[in-house]
Parts: C-alpha cells; structure tokens; sequence
C-alpha cells in the first residue's frame, strides 16, 4: 500500500536533500546507458522519462550496449543513440574496451551526467563516469542478491541512486548511498495508442468472442507464468490466456518451451496464446481488452504492466509482492493473493470474472490510483531535481 511517504513527486528515504533545477544557458546532455537492444520494464521506465524530458534543460543520449529494436523507438522520440557491438559480462577485455569507448564518447559528446539505468549497466556507467570525471546516476531496479560480484559492482562510485521501491531503497541507505525513491511511470498518453480487439485476434489467432486473461511479463520462472497456466486451466473453455513478452538478455531460453508442454499437459494448449514481445499499441490494446490481468510473480519489486493495466481500467489479481502491493489496493482495485498460493489465486480470479459489476468497479478505482500516483508528469519533474542536484555535485566527491 501506497502513504503519504512514497508518492511519486516526493523524495523520500533519502540522505541528502534534491534541490531544484537551475536555469541553464544550453542543455546539459545526459547519457543513459541501456544493456539491451529490447524493452523490457526497465526499458519502457526510461522511454516514459526521455519522452517527457524538458529538452529546453536535458538534451537524452543513449548507449545500447546491445543493438536492437529500442534503437529505432528511441531515434523516433529523437533521442541520440549510440550503439556499441554485443557481448557478454564474461568477456572481460570486451568489457574493458566498451567501457574505454563510452569514457571517450562522454569526452567527445561533452556528456554532463551519465545515467545508467540497471545494475549491470552500473558497471560500464559508472567506471566511464568516473575516468571522465562527471557525475552518474544509477538507477536501480532491485536489491541484489548478496554475492561477490555484487558487492565488487556496489563499490564503482556514483553520485546518487534511484531505486523504484521501499525495498531497494533501503538497501542502499543502509549502505551509505544518497538515494531517492522514484517510482516507475506510467504514461497516460502512450496508452491511448492501441492496436484494436480484431486487429489483435487477427494476427495473435486470439477467439474475439472469447475471454481474455492476460499476463504480461518477461519470460523468467520468478514471473511465475506456470502458476498462469495452472489458473486457466480450472476456467470455462471460452476462457483464453494471452501471455506477452519474451526472454531479455537470452536468460532461461528453454523457459518457453518449458510452458508450452505445461500448457499441453494440463490440456489448454489450443487457449493460450504465447506472443513474444510485441509493439507498444499490441501491449496496450491486450492489456484494454483484458478481462482481467493476472500477474503471479514469486518476486517483485514494481511491476509496470500491473501499474499500466491498472491505468487502462483493468483490475490485477496478483501474489504480493514487494510491487504489486505497492500498486494494488486490495479489494478496491484487484486482489492481492499470498505469494506461491495457487488455491487462492485461482479462487479469486474465479469469484473476479464471476461478477462483471465488481471489475467494472475494481477497474474504475484502479484507474484513478495508477493516474493518482504513478503519473509520468510527476516522476519527470522529480527526475529534472535529481539531475540539478548531481550537476552541481563536484565530481572529485565521488
């Protein structure tokens, strides 16, 4: 549940005060680094930012240290891209060589503030940041596991954190870090933009006249998409589960395949419909035609398409996690069930879609939270404090 401590717009938990953005005679330039091509939350948060960021203050750059699809969205919101050739972690001289190009790319470009956005991309961020000598934002995604590689990234220096929830905020306050609580946004406009019911049953071989249950997240076991399947299974025939969004960073690529013969096995393969990652008005218009979003991630910390399909109007019933209790006001917006409980997730999916009158009173609250406190207007100007705040911080400090 959301008080009065966390909503967007408001810094809070944090070890030093954000002061306000001073006037600037040209933009300062800011250069996010992305680890993947692709868009996953992460992805989607800095889009939501970049879009709306004061181009008259910040003007974006962006570092894809994997090519990918994200280069062309971003060209069209007409954010400078710059792409560096695929590798992994592992590869420590290519590690070394990206993180030397994107030191003299910063010099080159007369990058004022570089932004990495995620903990991996901490590692190059952070390390090009600090032989520039300028200052780094590092936004965070979730607490780490404790581990020796975690804690080797924790000490590459950073001016200020922004972590997307309570939990990984105080993670690293208690590490000494000056931190921020930001939560991920959701941008009301964008969602207008959306691909139609037939346009989607068309091209996704998705029943138009049938229900649909939808479930979008990367595919990764935490997400828990078996416990999807399991729940489908127990609904009537005309009952169809759509299930957006790939594997990133090539991670459990034998996930899907894993599914789909749960899926065979409980005998619901002809209802569900896997779509790989899909476009931003594909997204929009599953999560708008949904009956009911459904997201039973063993873990999370935030959780963007349950805050995007709460402001589209769409009620979530969720395990509770660390996000979706944050975004879910149970009983008034959704549901939130006990984490791994599948007894009373599918009791509560069964009891939602069995009164019409209650999701259309859950979408309508859900509607007004997610635009309340998750709004992209106000996550913006918190962003443009925060930026204000590391310019003027001497980079000798870090």
């Amino acid at each position: 549940m959301l008080d009065s401590e966390v909503i967007p717009g408001e810094t809070c938990r944090t070890a030093e005060t954000v002061p306000r953005v001073p006037s600037m005679s040209r933009p300062a330039k800011i250069l996010w680094v992305s680890c993947v091509g692709e868009k996953g939350g992460a992805e989607v948060y800095m889009n939501n930012l970049l879009r709306r960021l004061d181009r008259t203050r910040f003007e974006p750059h962006v570092a894809l240290l994997r090519p990918g699809p994200l280069a062309q969205e971003l060209k069209e919101m007409e954010v400078r891209v710059h792409e560096f050739p695929t590798h992994r972690m592992r590869e420590l001289g290519a590690v070394s060589r990206t993180i030397g190009q994107l030191t003299q790319l910063i010099r080159q470009e007369g990058i004022a503030l570089v932004h990495s956005n995620g903990f991996r991309a901490h590692v190059y961020g952070g390390l090009a940041a600090w032989r520039a000598k300028v200052p780094e934002c590092w936004l965070v995604h979730t607490a780490e596991v404790r581990h020796w590689s975690t804690w080797a990234i924790q000490r590459i220096p950073t001016t200020h954190v922004q972590g997307n929830c309570h939990r990984t905020v105080d993670y690293f306050v208690e590490r000494g870090f000056p931190t921020t609580l930001m939560w991920p946004s959701v941008d009301v406009e964008e969602l207008s933009q959306q691909s139609s019911r037939a346009q989607l049953a068309q091209k996704f071989h998705v029943p138009t006249n049938g229900r649909w249950l939808v479930m979008a997240a990367r595919l990764q076991r935490y997400k828990g998409h078996a416990h999807f399947l399991q729940a489908l299974a127990g609904l009537p025939v005309d009952t169809h589960g759509v299930i957006l969004g790939g594997s990133l960073f090539g991670m459990e690529p034998t996930y899907r395949t894993e599914l789909e013969e749960i899926a065979a096995q409980l005998g619901i393969q002809e209802r569900v419909h896997f779509t790989g990652f899909v476009s931003d008005a594909e997204l929009h218009g599953f999560l708008a035609q949904a009956e009911l979003v459904v997201h039973p991630a063993l873990d999370e910390d935030f959780g963007l398409s349950v805050a995007e399909a709460q402001a589209l109007g769409k009620p979530v019933i969720a395990f509770a996690a660390h996000g979706p209790q944050a975004i879910i006001e149970d009983g008034v917006t959704g549901r939130l069930v006990p984490i791994g409980d599948q007894t009373g997730l599918e009791r509560s999916i069964q009891r939602a879609l069995s009164s019409p009158e209650r999701l259309q009173a859950w979408g309508e609250a859900a509607r007004s939270r997610a635009q309340k406190h998750f709004s992209t207007k106000a996550a913006v100007a918190q962003l443009h404090s925060i930026y204000a705040a590391c310019l003027r911080t001497p980079t000798n400090a870090q």
